[in-house]
């Protein structure tokens, strides 16, 4: 296996801001996903000139292993299941409403720490970048998008710094475009390709966030 790509997250969002750059799109808009997604999100949206919003999406981990990703539950009702794995196990209907239940109400919660309980901006015919800290499985992205393009974007660039090969077809599939810096063959987990790969907490976020606001960079 290879050794990690990146020192940390920012070093990561930095080269993402790069791979953007060079595409020559002007980026109005930068979404990291809380937490992880937005030390990396923090360059991009500086180097872009862009505004940044933190954008809410909760995992939804299978009741026998936490890690394991039924699915994803975006903040504006954006819900994506891996349908493979559900009908594999023959997960209930019954079962899964339970579970997107119990992650709206910590999206709500997340809403007020993070956001002061304030929505997100328009999307509506903007050139929205939205970043991650990587991709295993890919669901708390793709509910995201689904979220996103409800609003008809001009253009949704997806941009994660390490994601497995099959992420980007996932993302065209639904109507976006990959940014995807690294695409190992052994892909694992996300944390793995990261030499410092800490747990973000809710104040680190605020303090980014505040900081670049700070600078005067805010413009979402």
């Amino acid at each position: 296996m290879e050794g990690p790509l990146f020192r940390d997250r920012t070093q990561a969002g930095e080269e993402l801001a790069e791979r953007l750059l060079a595409t020559g799109k002007p980026v109005d808009l930068v979404l990291g996903i809380a937490r992880g997604g937005i030390p990396v999100a923090i360059p991009v949206a500086s180097r872009l000139a862009a505004g940044i919003a933190p954008m809410i999406v909760r995992k939804i981990g299978a009741p026998w292993e936490k890690e394991l990703a039924l699915g994803a539950l975006s903040e504006n009702g954006g819900l994506y299941w891996n349908r493979e794995l559900v009908e594999s196990r023959e997960i209930g209907g019954h079962e899964l409403d339970r579970l997107a239940e119990k992650a709206r109400r910590e999206i709500r919660e997340k809403i007020s720490r993070l956001r002061g309980g304030k929505p997100l901006p328009d999307f509506a015919g903007k050139r929205i970048v939205l970043v991650d800290d990587g991709a295993a499985t890919g669901a708390t992205d793709l509910a995201a998008m689904i979220d996103i393009l409800a609003e008809e974007p001009q253009d949704l660039f997806v941009a994660v710094p390490v994601a497995p090969a099959d992420f980007e077809l996932n993302v065209r599939r639904m109507g976006g475009v990959p940014v995807v810096l690294r695409s190992p063959p052994d892909f694992g987990s996300v944390g793995e390709w990261y030499e410092r790969f800490p747990q973000v907490t809710d104040g680190e976020v605020l303090l980014a966030l505040g900081t670049f606001s700070g600078r005067g960079n805010d413009r979402s």
